[in-house]
């Protein structure tokens, strides 16, 4: 693997391009030559050796001591380069050539002298082995693996999954083509062993395309691109003549072209590598003079190829799980009836599952289970890594192979460093080019732009679409993950599945999952672990707040002084120690985005060869370090979403600042941020906010910012402060028209704009490239712009437009839009207080509009777009005499929320209106006083949530007649929410409401009792005073999770329990006073999390709950109010052994000795507990793991004989504990938290403990 090697002739280059600082010391520069002049030898034989070194043991060990020899050479070559920039950073000096007075001194060179010899010698050493260990020289491509040429013949049963792409590729076949071309070709692409060719062979064979064509031919081309080999191939097989008997070329193809002409004919070229346009340029025209409908199927990994062949591409995806089992099943069980083996057929589908979609690997380890009937068998192929079975090396492996062999040397670097990322996490492109910048891969993020679409294109990445709330990213298949795995050869690598010191001794490159506890004990084995040059924590559970060890900060990372790309992103850090760059010269990459930091501490500004530094959607962070311009390699900056920061004057000096994303300029009229100060910067991209235009006087003004030369700006935020009223509203617009970004943007907020009429830019169709748009607070605005000329306008929200009244066909543009906003996705109008009426088209107005989004406009009277096909979410709120006449066509709506806004009057409309949703899964009705009864009678099937909300004339009716057949007994609902009934329910009854596997019961005042139903699996009742009675049917209902909060007048909960909720799992009781005990028999046996707040009586009375014979209990919470009493003798409170998670507060009987006979419990919070003091000093739970104690007023010390045998105890968290003075830490703490302890002094064994 070569990326240990790849800046091999970088660093070198680098290091020599400061030679003059060495004219004193001649015999070494001779050194620096020398060792480069070695270091170019390895080049020839490095692809040799790592094909070899798999096999090869004494060739895995030259390799790993080149690589380390290496290593040491380029560290000492950065030592150079960085004394070198540290010297032109403090000289003031721009360029090298200015250097001449502040040369190298004798001491620092003669410092590393002995080691650059040593590392030479080691170096020849190492050459001198070449010869003796076979090493061959190869400076083209190496593609050793092939694959057996595919043929037309196919396996029927072997299509699944893929109907859709069949259907659509014999619909290519046989019909014509539209533009009348006698030749169409239609190109086949997805990644390797996806199915490409087995698709393709049962087209071939089809009744359909057989009588369609005259003649057909298959020629599986692979790597090697042979003209004149598949010239022959398909001459013989179109059975034109005997090509036995020519030798050339030129005679085939003339042949071939003489055997094509005037025949209607299908040829499959499968497996296409070859990208050359000359080439194909040259063999189409073996083709066109075929009859028209002639067909040429292309297949191809290379997304390059198809775009050069054809057009409209059919791109073959992985199959779906059900797919994946069906394909696993038909060769694994085909002898056998899989329902006589439901284990095999448990194992089974996880094995299938694990193939990830990729037929090539489902039929590979079907082969192996095939002939195997005991299901430890499988378990084992279960439990073993795809790449550890010999069906890899036959068949997965060689097949995935060819795509990494096919590329060249830079791409097989780039693309074997992603082994640093998990299975299945979606990577952002900028980042992984920032990576490969950083290591030394790619020069330029040009450069790497490319790379990354060469690999996408190689179907190598795939491409996740972007959503509302997540942006692009890309993912490699589990199977090309396992193969970047194994040609990095360990040097890229993911700690949690790489255990053992002999691991991290080859890494470079390392990522891990960030977790709970700091993440300290995770990374400890990285200690003085020299060589990391990568270190990248993954948010794999996208969680927030993840803390990060102190340790981690202060001790581990300073250690790690070769690393050249560092993140630590998403942790919830609050500040850097103020030294912790002071021994990474290196870094190359700093990332610190999504984290808690006020300020960066003034040690960055030595991070002399820093490029890029990410500081994107710190919320807190205030300021950048005054002397940032010393950061003078800082290429890419990006401070987008960072709130506090204001645009820094001292960044204008970063003179090698390539990108600037996120810029805020704040304008001000004395002494600030100046229009001009815009004007200057070129190198902004992304985000771009300029705030304070009211202090922009003229359009003179405006013009010097530039704008329209801005072409790396894609999203422009500009906004006006404060409450005054323009002077003049021609000089407004003035300056918004100069404001006009380029035509690039894709993104366009404006706030606070003074004009009464917007510029003609915000409409011009010449913005292309807009899909999102928002206008607000323009309260002087009587008009709005003809947004419906946006041709890809996504997006579009108006909000707190005070002086609009009419929406007017002016907004929906020219009468030449024939389909106004024709790609618009979601329209949002919100605080419209004046806002009347909305004149619609009704001619197909809004074509694409998914989302449409009303809110608190009073006054809104007039009618909606009627003819909406496209939208499936529709929102109307605080419109109070918004009325429909008629039903909107909603065929596809899916969600329809309507909250205090009348809407229909007239029930039968409404009913009317809900019976044409055909699509509804979910349903909001709030504060509709004229709603009297709700139709479930009439709702469709594919409902999953009803919400209905104070509708205080609703009242709920039981079905009549056929009523109860066609409506009840059909749906079933994921959710089911009544809210605020204060006087119409109450009696929720089954017969009365749909069932519902959820269903939360809030504020209803009147209802009295309440019946729970068979089929809901969670149920909630929630600030229902009047609640006296809970029952159920007498046969148990499914139901795993119950909540009852602030029931006042509850006394009981249901009897028989154990026989009425058998599958009870959690049990939450909060603020019902009056329980006063379990019911009778206890609690069900499956309960295992019981949470009891502030319910008095029934805290008191726990004698009664008889809780230890609950043997799968794990979480008990309990918070109390103190007025609990001792139990007398011989009354015992017991616990369950089972319980792990204890939570407590304010219970003045909590002894040791209870908690002592806890002897699973790992985590225990505990709240004001006057008796602290004692327990702690008794001891407590030698399993602990996690200790929380918070507002213990009682508690003075935490001794060390009280936490003797806490041996296991990680994390301690001390919180509000005032009287606290000192306290001794146990040896195994890994996180101490200490927190309003005013009054601590004394802590002991801080230093090695703390983290």
């Amino acid at each position: 693997m070569e990326v240990g090697l790849a800046v091999g002739g970088a660093f070198i280059s680098s290091a020599l391009n400061v030679l003059e600082m060495f004219q004193k010391h001649t015999n070494d520069v001779r050194l620096l030559k020398k060792l480069r002049t070695t270091l170019l030898c390895f080049q020839a034989v490095l692809s040799d050796a790592e094909n070899t070194q798999a096999s090869d043991q004494f060739v895995s060990q030259w390799f790993n001591e080149l690589l380390d020899a290496v290593d040491t050479a380029e560290n000492l070559m950065e030592q150079v380069n960085y004394e070198a920039l540290r010297l032109k950073v403090e000289g003031q000096h721009q360029n090298l050539a200015e250097t001449s007075n502040h040369r190298v001194s004798d001491a620092f060179f003669l410092d590393i002298k002995d080691k650059l010899e040593d590392t030479i010698e080691i170096l020849e050493d190492l050459q001198k082995k070449i010869g003796p260990l076979g090493l061959k020289e190869h400076f083209g491509l190496t593609k050793q693996e092939t694959t057996t040429p595919s043929t037309s013949l196919v396996d029927n049963f072997d299509i699944f999954g893929r109907q859709n792409d069949f259907e659509d590729l014999i619909d290519r076949l046989l019909s014509e083509d539209a533009n009348g071309k006698n030749l169409t070709v239609v190109p086949i692409v997805g990644m390797g062993g996806v199915g490409k060719t087995t698709l393709v062979q049962a087209v071939y064979n089809d009744e359909k395309v057989n009588d369609h064509f005259d003649l057909k031919a298959w020629h599986c081309v692979t790597e090697e691109y042979d003209a004149f080999r598949l010239t022959k191939g398909l001459l013989q097989q179109i059975g034109s003549c005997d090509s036995k008997g020519y030798d050339n070329l030129n005679q085939l193809q003339v042949k071939l072209k003489e055997g094509l002409s005037g025949r209607k004919f299908l040829v499959v070229l499968d497996d296409v590598w070859n990208d050359s346009y000359s080439e194909w340029d040259d063999l189409r025209n073996l083709f066109v003079q075929g009859r028209m409908g002639s067909k040429i199927i292309v297949t191809t990994r290379k997304e390059s190829v198809a775009l050069m062949m054809g057009s409209g591409a059919i791109n073959v995806g992985t199959l779906s799980s059900e797919a994946s089992w069906d394909l696993f099943k038909r060769h694994s069980l085909e002898n056998r009836d899989p329902k006589e083996h439901p284990e095999l057929e448990k194992v089974g589908k996880k094995i299938a599952d694990k193939c990830g979609g990729l037929p090539l690997a489902l039929k590979a380890l079907a082969g192996i289970l095939r002939c195997k009937s005991e299901v430890d068998e499988w378990r084992d192929i279960l439990r073993s890594e795809i790449w550890e079975l010999p069906s890899s090396f036959n068949v997965i492996l060689p097949a995935l192979m060819l795509s990494y062999n096919d590329l060249p040397p830079h791409l097989k670097r780039c693309f074997a460093y992603c082994a640093i990322y998990p299975k299945g996490y979606q990577f952002c492109k900028d980042q992984v080019i920032h990576l490969w910048i950083a290591n030394g891969l790619v020069q330029q993020f040009h450069s790497g732009d490319q790379y990354f679409f060469e690999l996408r294109s190689r179907s190598l990445f795939e491409k996740v679409p972007e959503s509302e709330w997540k942006p692009e990213g890309f993912l490699m298949h589990d199977l090309i993950n396992d193969l970047a795995r194994n040609v990095s050869s360990n040097l890229c690598i993911r700690l949690e599945e790489n255990k053992g010191s002999h691991m991290l001794e080859k890494c470079r490159h390392m990522s891990y999952s960030m977790g709970e506890g700091g993440d300290f004990e995770k990374l400890n084995s990285l200690f003085q672990s020299e060589k990391i040059k990568s270190f990248l924590p993954i948010n794999i559970q996208l969680r927030d707040q993840i803390k990060l060890s102190k340790r981690v900060l202060h001790n581990l990372l300073p250690s790690l002084t070769s690393i050249r790309a560092l993140s630590l992103s998403c942790y919830e850090i609050v500040e850097l120690p103020n030294d912790l760059f002071i021994k990474l010269k290196f870094l190359r990459f700093l990332d610190v985005s999504r984290t808690k930091i006020k300020r960066l501490p003034d040690s960055i500004c030595v991070l002399y060869n820093l490029e890029t530094l990410l500081l994107s959607s710190c919320d807190d962070l205030e300021d950048l370090p005054l002397q940032m311009e010393k950061l003078i390699n800082l290429r890419h900056l990006n401070i987008s979403n960072t709130y506090l920061l204001k645009m820094p004057l001292h960044l204008s000096k970063l003179k090698s600042l390539d990108v600037l994303v996120g810029a805020k300029f704040l304008i001000s009229d004395c002494g600030g941020l100046r229009m001009e100060d815009l004007g200057e910067l070129h190198n902004l991209y992304g985000s771009l906010s300029i705030l304070e235009l009211q202090n922009v006087v003229d359009r003179r003004k405006a013009l010097k910012a530039k704008m329209r030369e801005k072409n790396h700006v894609e999203k422009l935020s500009l906004e006006w402060s404060g409450s005054s009223t323009a002077d003049n509203s021609q000089t407004e617009r003035d300056i918004l028209d100069e404001l006009c970004p380029h035509t690039n943007i894709k993104e366009v907020e404006i706030t606070g704009y003074r004009g009464t009429n917007f510029p003609n830019w915000l409409a011009d169709p010449l913005f292309y490239k807009l899909e999102k748009l928002s206008l607000c607070h323009c309260k002087d605005c009587d008009s709005l712009p003809a947004l419906g000329q946006l041709r890809s306008l996504k997006f579009l929200s108006i909000r707190e437009m005070h002086g609009i009244t009419e929406v007017t066909e002016e907004f929906f543009g020219s009468l030449s839009f024939k389909k106004p906003f024709n790609s618009l996705e979601k329209l949002e109008f919100e605080d419209m207080p004046e806002w009347k009426q909305w004149h619609v088209l009704g001619n197909g107005e809004f074509p694409a509009l998914e989302k449409l989004s009303i809110q608190n406009c009073p006054k809104l009277i007039g009618k909606l777009p009627e003819n909406l096909s496209s939208l499936t979410e529709l929102i109307i709120s605080r419109c109070p005499v918004l009325n429909l006449e008629t039903p909107i066509q909603l065929s596809n709506l899916q969600i329809f929320d309507v909250d205090d806004s009348p809407l229909f009057d007239d029930s039968e409309l409404f009913g009317s209106q809900l019976e044409g949703m055909k699509q509804i899964e979910g349903l909001f009705i709030g504060e509709c006083n004229s709603l009297t009864s709700f139709p479930f009678s009439i709702l469709p099937s594919t409902l999953k949530e009803i919400g209905i909300f104070r509708c205080q004339k609703l009242k709920l009716e039981a079905p009549v007649g056929d009523m109860i057949s066609s409506s009840y007994c059909n749906m079933f609902l994921e959710k089911l929410t009544l809210c605020g009934f204060d006087t119409s329910i109450d009696d929720i009854s089954p017969e009365l409401v749909p069932r519902a596997r959820k269903l939360d019961v809030f504020s209803s005042q009147n209802l009295t009792k309440f019946f729970i139903p068979t089929a809901t699996d969670s149920l909630s009742i929630w600030n229902c005073k009047n609640l006296e009675k809970l029952s159920g049917a007498c046969g148990g209902t499914q139901m795993t999770h119950l909540r009852i909060i602030r029931c006042s007048k509850l006394k009981w909960l249901p009897e028989h329990m154990q026989e009425l909720l058998p599958s009870l799992k959690e049990l939450h009781l909060s603020y019902c006073p009056e329980i006063e005990f379990f019911p009778e028999g206890g609690l069900p046996f499956n309960l295992q999390m019981l949470e009891i707040r502030n319910c008095k009586k029934l805290v008191n009375g726990r004698k009664e709950w008889r809780l230890q014979r609950l043997s799968c209990l794990r979480e008990l919470w309990i918070n109390h109010d103190g007025s609990d009493e001792e139990i007398l003798a011989g009354e015992n409170w017991e616990l369950p052994s089972s319980i792990q998670r204890l939570e407590v507060s304010n219970m003045k009987t909590l002894s040791s000795q209870l908690l002592k006979s806890l002897s699973s419990l790992e985590y225990l919070c505990i709240a004001d507990i006057p008796q602290i003091q004692s327990m702690v000093e008794e001891g407590l739970p030698s399993s602990l793991s996690q200790l929380h104690l918070n507002d213990q007023h009682q508690l003075h010390s935490l001794p060390t004989e009280g936490f003797r045998y806490l041996t296991s105890l990680q994390s301690l968290v001390i919180s509000s504990c005032h009287q606290l003075q000192s306290l001794s830490l146990p040896s195994s703490l890994s996180q101490l938290i200490i927190d309003d302890c005013p009054n601590l002094k004394l802590v002991k064994g801080m230093l090695t403990s703390c983290p």
